[in-house]
């Protein structure tokens, strides 16, 4: 269920439609540039069918029910979510074939993905232990439901998963061996690929990963057990998974977004991310520094830090870049040329990082051109359970 809009949203919702909004929004504010959005969405989607693979995104980038809906409606096999929280806040607002991608190990949780199964949500879950596996059986047969269930292979994340082939082939048959379970596959995911920005040796990399992946696939077929779906994968490693045609579906979440940590990857090998910056965050100049910076009332608890300093937009013009003076403040150091700004005066700034970025808003303020078109609510806003 969508949010009413409250804070800067609130104040804001009076602006949906009118001409030259989007420079006058209240601030801070997520804004969702939905032209470059829908460009990005249909980029990703159109290679992967040339690539004859699927695309699960991964919601973990939007937590947004609206965004998992146009994924949906463009091709998507289902969403990827990262938390039973952020996964069922999604489905309450209306996506309903969500997959969490990490194992867990919470009864209760357990416990409430089967209650919504039994609503008719279908989910899918990964395990990399037995006891898992029983744990989930146990849950969905009490409810009377059915999980889709993934065994989760490691190939050099060392985070989740099991790291050889008869450790999967177990998990695979105690699945197969379960009335309320149905195994459809499995995930192997390798994070460090996804931001190498050189390509070759983005390729290099991913193709190792891959190695390990095909000697347990292998391992899986001479068992009887070869899995349907093949699920892993980012934005930056989506398209060498198509040429590679290991995986036979794709993971991404930073694609629809984007950020400055990921506009340094030369995701298709022609020098560029190919995918534009359409999350940014709008803030108001507020005041000026005894040097004459501008300042701004965005700081950390507007974005997240984990990335190289955002850059800022004045009227679709590149200015300079952002530095932070406070959990509510930013600096703007303007490029040359660019004097100082007035009060009062709303820029846009890219994001260092998109999916901790989103997680500090409660809503996207959807704009095309210089209108604000629409607020979308965050559903799974905060929702790290």
């Amino acid at each position: 269920m969508s949010l009413a809009p409250f804070g800067a949203a609130a104040l804001n919702q009076a602006l949906i439609g009118q001409a030259g909004s989007r420079s006058r929004l209240e601030t801070p504010a997520a804004v969702l540039d939905l032209d470059i959005f829908e460009r990005n969405i249909a980029t990703l989607a159109d290679t992967c069918k040339r690539a004859g693979i699927a695309f699960r995104p991964h919601a973990k980038s939007h937590k947004c029910a609206e965004i998992a809906r146009r994924q949906m409606a463009a091709g998507a096999s289902g969403i990827c979510c990262a938390k039973p929280g952020e996964l069922l806040a999604l489905f309450e607002g209306g996506a309903n074939d969500l997959t969490l991608s990490a194992p867990i190990a919470s009864g209760a949780k357990i416990d409430a993905l089967a209650r919504a199964a039994a609503k008719g949500a279908r989910i899918g879950v990964v395990v990399d232990r037995l006891d898992l596996v029983a744990a989930y059986a146990e849950a969905a047969a009490r409810h009377g439901a059915r999980f889709d269930v993934f065994v989760d292979l490691d190939t050099g994340l060392n985070r989740s998963g099991v790291a050889n082939g008869q450790e999967a082939v177990s998990l695979a048959r105690a699945i197969t061996d379960q009335p309320s379970l149905r195994y459809v596959g499995v995930q192997a995911y390798q994070g460090r690929v996804q931001h190498i920005d050189d390509f070759a040796a983005r390729r290099s990399a991913n193709d190792a990963a891959n190695r390990i992946l095909a000697a347990m696939l292998e391992v899986l077929k001479q068992a009887g057990l070869a899995p349907g779906i093949v699920s892993g994968g980012g934005t930056g490693s989506h398209l060498l998974d198509g040429q590679a045609q290991v995986l036979t579906e794709v993971q991404p979440g930073s694609y629809v977004f984007m950020d400055e940590a990921y506009d340094p990857v030369d995701i298709y090998g022609n020098g560029g991310p190919e995918f534009g910056p359409a999350l940014r965050v709008a803030v108001t100049v507020i005041g000026h520094s005894s040097p004459g910076f501008a300042i701004t009332d965005g700081g950390s608890k507007s974005f997240a830090l984990d990335g190289p300093p955002p850059r800022v937009f004045r009227s679709g013009e590149p200015i300079g870049r952002i530095e932070w003076c406070g959990d509510e403040f930013g600096r703007i150091l303007p490029e040359p040329g660019h004097g100082t700004i007035p009060i009062g005066t709303v820029v846009e700034c890219t994001v260092p990082h998109c999916d901790p970025t989103i997680n500090l808003h409660d809503f996207l303020h959807v704009v095309s051109e210089d209108r604000l078109v629409s607020l979308w609510s965050v559903e799974a806003r905060g929702r790290a359970d």
